[in-house]
This record gives C-alpha cells, structure tokens and sequence, in this order.
C-alpha cells in the first residue's frame, strides 16, 4: 500500500464564529483528493479528525477545538494509503462565547444575553449560568430576544465573580470565562439628621477682665404726665380781672409773658374801645 505525500503544511485558519477551516497542502501547493483524511492535536492528548471536501479543505467546529492552543504534529492519509510522515501544525484553541450582565439602574434587576464568537444571539431556550451565592449558580432561561433577566432580590449579597454557563438546546455545555454577577441593589436608608444648634456667642469682659461684666447704665425714664381735667385751657379762657404785673407769667430766659396775660390784655383793649364807641353814640 502506498503511503501519502507527507505535506509540505497543514493550514488552520479560525473564522469569525471560531470554527477552523483545515486545509492540507502538498509541497508543491496542491490540494490533496477529497476524502482525505487530516489528523491535528487536540485537547490532553486526544486527536482531532477532520475529513477533507471537493474545496480541498475540512471544518472542525469551536466546539471541538481546545480552550488552548495546543502545538504537535500532524498528517494527512489520502483514500487507500498510508498516513504521511507528520509535520509540525498548532490547533488554536476554541472562540468564548460571551455573557453581558447589564443592571437596569431603576430596578436592580440584571439582564444576561450570551452571543456566540460571532456576535450572534443564542436561540430561545438556551440555559445560562451566572455566578452565585455561596457557589450556587444563577440558571436563566434565554427568550426569543436572545435575553434572560434575573430579579435584583435573586441576586447575591455582593458581587460574586466566577465561570458562566450556556447550554444550547441539544448541544453541550459552554463554558465562559471571568464572569461577575453583582451584587443587589439595596435601597438607602436616610438617616435623619439631628438639628445643628448654634453656639452661644462670647460676649468680651467689660470689667477689665474681673470675669464679670461692668453693670449697663442706667437710663432715666421720664414719669408720665397725666392731664388735670380740672386744668383750665388758657386759649379758651379769659381772666375777666386784671392781672398784676407781678403775677405775670414770664418764660424764662426770654422776658416774654404768657399767652394768658397777653390774652387778658387784649380782651381789656377791646372791651375799653367799645365803651368809648357807646360813650360816643351817646353824645350824639
């Protein structure tokens, strides 16, 4: 039985979603027939099989690649020979699907969607484990947006960091690394605050500096005068008898009489100019 043409390589490219396109290539660049059989390292010692098309090339999915690169050999066996001698390849390890926790700031409450290396949404379904209080997980179920929320009073005390979980229908478990589930959101308690009383202002020593304040002045407060009702108003009465000018009334300091002398005076003058007016009538 002949044996296949060791290849010159064994080229691995990883697309967007994580699966390896394998394409073994002879020394010359050639593709090797469909059929073919391509060996590469996988994880703890194990090999991974990929079976060759009609493009020359085979697919290994994400799932089946390692969560490390792991550098070995590999060999290719064309249909009715013998495997080749082996080269040197490196299977890269597999794409993590992702997990964003995001909290809704109102309500506290967490919603986890998990996307493939593509970016893409898991289907509805889908079981999500988040970490957990005391190494219980979190498992939310995945609806037709691709989400699940978790309530905040179904969340940890404080924020547990950890692995996460998804498990697509019919498929195994994926495993996601440096996952943080937070902690509930507890709300605030006010405290009241108790009145701020302001300090007592220091008044200075005014007794040279005896500790004790010089007494405050006294200040006179005038007696209240009570009007006499039996007073008589000296505008509206008139003294019908003279008045001798030592009973006159003088202000003081200015030599000038009292309006009541002087109204007394005046009253005098009338009452003398119109005696003469009568003595006058009578002549006539």
């Amino acid at each position: 039985t002949p044996v296949t043409e060791k290849p010159g390589k064994i080229e691995i490219t990883q697309q967007p979603n994580g699966n390896a396109i394998v394409t073994p290539k002879k020394p010359d660049g050639t593709t090797y027939p469909s059929g073919s059989k391509v060996e590469i390292p996988g994880e703890d010692g194990t090999t991974i099989t990929v079976t060759i098309g009609e493009n020359g090339s085979g697919e290994v999915p994400n799932d089946n690649l390692p969560k490390k690169d792991v550098p070995g050999a590999g060999k290719v066996t064309e249909p009715n020979k013998k495997p080749s001698q082996p080269v040197d390849v490196t299977t890269p390890a597999r794409k993590t699907p992702t997990l964003d926790v995001e909290r809704d700031p109102k309500t506290g409450d967490v919603t986890v969607t998990p996307k493939k290396p593509d970016g893409s949404t898991y289907p509805p379904g889908t079981k999500v484990e988040i970490p957990g209080k005391d190494g219980n997980p979190i498992i939310v179920t995945i609806d037709k947006e691709g989400k699940g929320k978790v309530p905040n009073s179904e969340l940890p005390d404080g924020k547990v960091p950890g692995t996460g979980k998804i498990t697509e229908p019919g498929k195994p478990a994926v495993e996601v690394p440096n996952v943080t589930t937070p902690g509930k959101v507890t709300p605030a308690t006010e405290k009241p605050v108790a009145p701020v009383t302001p300090d007592t202002p220091v008044t200075p020593d005014t007794n040279g500096g005896s500790g004790q304040d010089a007494p405050a002045p006294t200040t006179p407060v005038p007696d209240a005068v009570t009007p006499n009702a039996d007073q008589v108003d000296t505008k509206t009465t008139v003294d019908n008898g003279a008045k001798s000018n030592g009973s006159q009334n003088v202000l003081p300091n200015t030599g000038t009489e009292s309006n009541a002398t002087l109204a007394s005076f005046g009253l005098l003058g009338m009452l003398g100019g119109l005696g003469l007016a009568l003595a006058k009538k009578k002549e006539d």
